[in-house]
C-alpha cells in the first residue's frame, strides 16, 4: 500500500500543471469585468437607452453604452462598455472607466500610479509598457498631453491613462482605466 501511494504521488506530481498566465477578466471595474453580462448591472432598457456606435464604425460588430455617476459607482464617474451588436446576453468585451479631474491633473497622476500598481499585481505575467507623456492627437495646438501604463496579455490588454487637456479644448482632465478582450482590440484596429 505504501508503494502504491508513492507511485501515485510520483505520477500525479511529475506532470507539470499548465500555466495559463493572467486573464484580462481578472480585473474588475465597479464590479464589472470582461465576460460578464451587462444585464447583471443594468436593465436592458437602461442599456438600450445609452447605446451608441463610433461615427467611423462601418462594420457595426460592437456597440457601446456609457453611464455617468450611477449610485452603485464607488470609484469612477463614468463607465463605458462594449458588447457585440446582436448579443442578447450583452456580454462585455471592453470596460472603460473614468474619473474627472477639473483642473487637477496632479491628483489624476497620483490615482494613475495607484491603479498601475494594482494592475501590476493582478497581471504579474503580463507585458508592462510605460507610455511616456506625449501630445494628444485631438489637440492641434499640441498643448494637451496623455500618459499611462499598459499591460498586454494573451487574452487582451489593460491600461490606465491620464489626459491633461489644454484650456482651449472643452474637455475635463481625466483618468481612464480600460480593459479589452483581444477580439475587441483587434476590431478597434
Amino acid at each position: 500500500m505504501k508503494k502504491l501511494s508513492t507511485y501515485l504521488f510520483l505520477i500525479l506530481f511529475s506532470f507539470s500543471a499548465p500555466s495559463f498566465g493572467d486573464d484580462i477578466s481578472d480585473f474588475q471595474s465597479e464590479g464589472m469585468s470582461i465576460g460578464d453580462s451587462a444585464l447583471d448591472f443594468f436593465s436592458e432598457e437602461e442599456i438600450k437607452k445609452e447605446l451608441f456606435s463610433f461615427p467611423d464604425d462601418k462594420d457595426k460588430t460592437f456597440i457601446h453604452a456609457e453611464f455617468y455617476k450611477l449610485p452603485f459607482f464607488k470609484v469612477y464617474d463614468s463607465i463605458q462598455i462594449a458588447m457585440k451588436t446582436n448579443d442578447t446576453k450583452y456580454i462585455i468585451h471592453a470596460v472603460r472607466s473614468g474619473i474627472f479631474y477639473d483642473n487637477n491633473i496632479d491628483s489624476c497622476y497620483k490615482k494613475m500610479d495607484e491603479i498601475a500598481e494594482e494592475l501590476s499585481e493582478v497581471f504579474k505575467n503580463g507585458e508592462k509598457e510605460i507610455q511616456k507623456k506625449r501630445k494628444h492627437s485631438l489637440d492641434e495646438s499640441g498643448k494637451s498631453t496623455t500618459e499611462g501604463v499598459a499591460f498586454f496579455l494573451k487574452s487582451g490588454n489593460a491600461s490606465v491613462r491620464c489626459y491633461d487637456w489644454s484650456k482651449e479644448m472643452s474637455y475635463t482632465d481625466n483618468l481612464n482605466v480600460t480593459i479589452k478582450t483581444k477580439e475587441y482590440n483587434e476590431w478597434l484596429k
